[in-house]
């Protein structure tokens, strides 16, 4: 019993102590223009190992999208909720291209992402209001604080390309290398 039990919690165990064992990944985005620096995600092309589904939650209050950008992993789903006093839908010209339709304060809908990509996210109602699913092949994703920043934290040691999303700009991969416990750095300057 206790041999099965052991066998049973060992890939648990390994993946809380490589998560344990990683480093991180740090640095600083500039954008020209910069009101397009809201828009950015910077994240890990390739971290190979597998990943356990999760659910994330996307609101509409104050007539906008909360948070403006979501990363999640290709396997996510994610609850869009209503707090709003007036009924929203949630649409995505994107990818499998879906239409949760239309709801009321207090009601949600969820959604499964199963392609890697970018989806925008619209509300046939209010044309005003958009907001961006990152989806992943791995959880190593972070959208840019205000000021540009970011940090990737517990990733497996090992090189990776660091690459950066926005809708409007571009700007080069930059490799990085992690080793546990420590921090790398990139910066990148993003641009038309």
């Amino acid at each position: 019993m206790l041999k099965r039990i052991a066998a049973a919690a060992a890939p648990f165990l390994y993946a809380f102590a490589a998560h344990a064992a990683g480093g991180a990944v740090e640095g600083k985005v500039s954008a020209t223009p910069e009101k397009y620096l809201k828009d950015t995600v910077v994240y890990l092309k390739e971290v190979p190992g597998q990943y356990a589904p999760k659910t994330h939650a996307m609101d509409q209050k104050g007539m906008e999208f909360r948070p403006h950008i979501l990363t999640v992993t290709a396997g996510d789903s994610v609850r869009f909720l209503n707090s709003d006093g007036v009924d929203h839908n949630v649409y995505t010209p994107d990818g499998d291209a879906y239409n949760l339709g239309v709801f009321p304060k207090g009601q949600a809908r969820e959604h499964k992402f199963d392609k890697t990509g970018v989806y925008t996210q619209l509300c046939s109602i209010h044309p005003e209001m958009l907001a961006y699913i990152f989806v992943g092949q791995n959880p190593y994703a972070v959208p840019v604080k205000k000021d540009g920043s970011f940090k990737i934290e517990s990733v497996p040691p090992g090189t990776y390309q660091l690459a950066v999303w926005n809708p409007k700009l571009k700007a080069d991969d930059a490799s990085v290398t992690v080793t546990a416990g420590k921090t790398a750095s990139a910066e990148f300057a993003l641009a038309r």
